[in-house]
């Protein structure tokens, strides 16, 4: 597909030709966001979305970041340039920007002169929630846009100069970096079932990784569900199919897990223990744990390794 400029007298011919680099790209186009106005005619805002080509399922982790209202095209080897007219942001998501993305990424600031946003695991959902929320034309309050505002990724359409690359959304939430720990859950029948380390889908990936970070605060399946665009049903379903058990399970797996290593220390009382690891009455905390664990937790503090 070729694309027409006119200049004086002059029609130049267009095209993209996408370096084969281990990237997969697309254009989502947000149809039920604010329009916005191209040469007299109202277009959806569309952003070029870059991930590593290893990413298992990259369209439903666009879904996942940016909502089931948005229309994907996956960029072809050789592709129009009008296809790339209309982009307000360029959005990646990568651990690194090594040379071979940075050269990627000048190509396509030459075409569009657009920003870019290098979004990491730790900071790519509020990355996309910025996003979106800057497509919405909402306010930006707490999602440090001011930093933004002041290094010119948003403003007068300038943009940033051609290959200059930014990480500009600082996170607040972390995650747990390290490899997934074992988590095992004994179900009533004595079945044991042992959460997957290995995880294709980012949304069940990053559930996991919240999970064990922030296992001591008020989480549900319903928050959960909302943090990575899904509806709780579908959320369900997706987890338990990644990861081998219920979300609820793994939650509160992590809990007695991290229960039981606070049980082995004397400074720390029962009850104190019991909201350190999330649960919301010392009465809950001894129902799981003997639930579980097949004794109470003082009776485990006495005697940890004990055979059950």
């Amino acid at each position: 597909m070729w694309f027409t400029r006119q200049w004086g007298l002059l029609n130049v011919e267009e095209r993209l030709e996408i370096l084969p680099e281990p990237w997969t790209s697309f254009v989502i186009e947000f149809p039920t966001y604010p329009k916005q106005l191209i040469n007299g005619k109202e277009e959806s805002q569309r952003i070029l979305f870059l991930c590593p080509r290893a990413e298992s399922n990259p369209t439903e982790l666009c879904l996942a970041l940016f909502g089931s209202q948005i229309l994907m095209h996956r960029l072809q080897q050789v592709e129009s340039t009008s296809a790339l007219s209309t982009i307000s942001f360029i959005f990646v998501y990568s651990a690194e920007t090594p040379d071979a993305l940075r050269t990627v990424l000048a190509k396509y600031q030459t075409i569009t002169n657009a920003p870019v946003m290098v979004a990491h695991k730790s900071n790519v959902v509020k990355s996309a929630h910025f996003v979106t929320e800057f497509l919405n034309r909402e306010s930006l309050t707490g999602l440090g846009s001011q930093s933004v505002l002041n290094r010119g990724i948003i403003g007068d359409g300038a943009g940033p100069a051609a290959g200059q690359i930014f990480t500009p959304i600082d996170t607040d939430e972390t995650l747990w970096t390290e490899a997934l720990p074992e988590i095992v859950l004994v179900e009533e029948d004595g079945t044991t079932v042992h959460a997957s380390h290995d995880l294709k889908d980012y949304r069940a990936e990053y559930a996991c990784r919240f999970v064990l970070e922030h296992f001591s605060e008020n989480i549900n399946r319903d928050k959960m569900a909302e943090r990575v665009n899904l509806s709780p049903g579908y959320f369900s379903n997706l987890f338990r199919s990644e990861v081998g058990m219920s979300f609820s399970d793994y939650l509160i797996q992590v809990r007695i897990d991290n229960a039981k290593c606070l049980l082995r220390r004397f400074d720390l009382s029962v009850d104190a223990i019991s909201k350190k690891c999330g649960f919301n009455s010392l009465a809950h905390f001894s129902r799981t744990f003997k639930d579980r664990c097949k004794r109470s937790p003082l009776k485990y503090r006495k005697s940890p390794n004990a055979v059950n």
